[in-house]
């Protein structure tokens, strides 16, 4: 780890996890969404999913820390894969990775609704290790320290944002109720059928679905994604207890890898996992869910 200086920011460029400076890069991150927050504006890419000056400018922030290959440390960003060559993406799951998304939930980001937020997660030999969330429109902060799920409040003054000590996060695993809420993908709501009882809920945000089950206030979480959608959350969730499968039954774990993923150069679908995946404190919520999942596809 060094530091460089790069269009006034002071740089880390980082080799190994460090809670220290992950935090800080959070905040960061988290100051530039709040300044683009109040804009209510967006672009369509060419997936028709949306795009904010927020997205590529904590992209191009986090980039300075994270993408250096003359260093040997790479970064799979959302905004970015797609301009990586061959050489960079092979080094980059053979080596070590960062796995970024600048804005989860940018399309409720984009009309002001607070579920969106910031994620990162560190990977090696394809296997994500570590992983951080900061929700900053609710002032809520989460990372993993070796086998420890940390949490912390943080508070805006003036555009700047200060976070409090962190503590172990206090979690809760829901048991299966009618009752239950469950969080889905917009996937899940255009194209399948959740035919329970339960009340549901659809966020558009992976990572807020993702801390707020650890936190027990959503039983399962449902969702069709992309490798920067779960990097940061999958190592919080599983750290915490919980299970994850496919609705086609693998098992998911925190490697990266052609069992679970898209990763053929020229599939359209490169990145993505293969099928939707449920999220939940034990497997027998899982076999409940997916049971009742009918789901027709992309």
């Amino acid at each position: 780890m060094f530091e460089k200086h790069l269009n006034g920011y002071l740089l880390v460029v980082m080799r190994k996890w460090n809670r220290k400076e992950i935090c800080g890069l959070l905040l960061e991150s988290g100051e530039i969404a709040l300044k683009h927050y109040e804009a209510r504006s967006w672009k369509f890419k060419r997936d028709r999913s949306l795009v904010t000056a927020a997205d590529t400018e904590i992209e191009s922030l986090l980039a300075g820390s994270f993408d250096r290959p003359d260093e040997s440390v790479y970064m799979i960003g959302e905004e970015t894969v797609g301009t990586k060559g061959e050489k960079y993406i092979s080094s980059a799951l053979s080596e070590t990775a960062w796995v970024v998304d600048p804005i989860d939930g940018t399309a409720p980001y984009a009309h002001h609704v607070p579920t969106w937020g910031v994620s990162i997660g560190f990977m090696r030999k394809a296997a994500l290790e570590e992983g951080a969330v900061f929700l900053p429109a609710t002032g809520e902060m989460f990372i993993t320290e070796g086998e420890d799920v940390l949490f912390a409040k943080t508070e805006t003054v003036k555009g700047r944002i200060k976070v409090s000590g962190f503590s172990g996060l206090a979690v809760r695993k829901l048991p299966f109720s009618d009752g239950g809420l469950i969080s889905v993908s917009q996937n899940v709501v255009k194209r399948g059928l959740l035919d329970l009882r339960n009340p549901v809920q659809a966020v558009c945000c992976t990572v807020f679905s993702g801390v707020y089950l650890v936190m027990g206030r959503y039983m399962a979480y449902v969702g069709s994604v992309n490798l920067w959608d779960i990097a940061g959350i999958l190592p919080i969730v599983f750290k915490c207890g919980f299970k994850g499968r496919l609705i086609s039954g693998e098992e998911i774990t925190l490697k990266v890898d052609t069992d679970l993923y898209h990763l053929s150069r020229n599939d359209p679908g490169r990145w993505r996992l293969k099928n939707q995946m449920v999220l939940a404190p034990n497997n027998g919520i899982i076999r409940r869910v997916t049971e009742k999942l009918k789901y027709h596809g992309e």
